[in-house]
């Protein structure tokens, strides 16, 4: 008989990250795995430091604000992108699961594909654009059964 795969479901949005382990039919929470970002929910005129530098003019002599190269609240979020790529990473090195699926919003989604380390990256069978996050526990093997099943059927082309 074949080992049940162990997946890991990570949901995920600009402000938190939720883990769950679907081994068989059973989709349970990860105990103490969610990572928050507190920048989320600020604006990015709340995550400088100071207000814009200034410029003047060579002739004429007239003022204007320079607005920053990035967007601070754009950087956080990539920022904890890269957090959670890092604990993603940091479990699959440490054998906890066998497959990756992440279900964020597209944005999210990116910055965690981009951010995901080798070992992660080789474990991903399937990713969903959507925001699950404010979905309770108990929904979610509705949501995540398809996808799972997605991913199963991957992994099964695949192997």
């Amino acid at each position: 008989m074949a080992k049940t795969r162990r997946t890991w479901v990570m949901i995920a949005d600009a402000a938190r990250a939720r883990f769950f382990m679907s081994e068989g039919h059973d989709i349970l929470p990860v105990d103490g795995a969610i990572l928050e970002n507190p920048a989320a929910h600020g604006h990015s005129r709340d995550l400088v430091s100071d207000r814009p530098g200034r410029t003047i003019e060579s002739v004429g002599g007239a003022h204007h604000a320079q607005e920053p190269r990035t967007d601070p609240h754009r950087a956080a979020k990539a920022d904890f992108a890269q957090r959670v790529a890092d604990y993603v990473e940091k479990n699959a090195l440490a054998n906890k699961f066998d497959d990756l699926v992440i279900v964020a919003p597209p944005q999210m989604l990116g910055d965690l594909r981009a951010a995901l380390g080798q070992h992660a990256t080789a474990l991903l069978v399937g990713t969903a654009h959507k925001d699950l996050m404010k979905i309770p526990a108990a929904e979610l093997r509705a949501h995540l059964q398809p996808i799972l099943d997605d991913a199963a059927a991957h992994h099964h082309r695949t192997a």
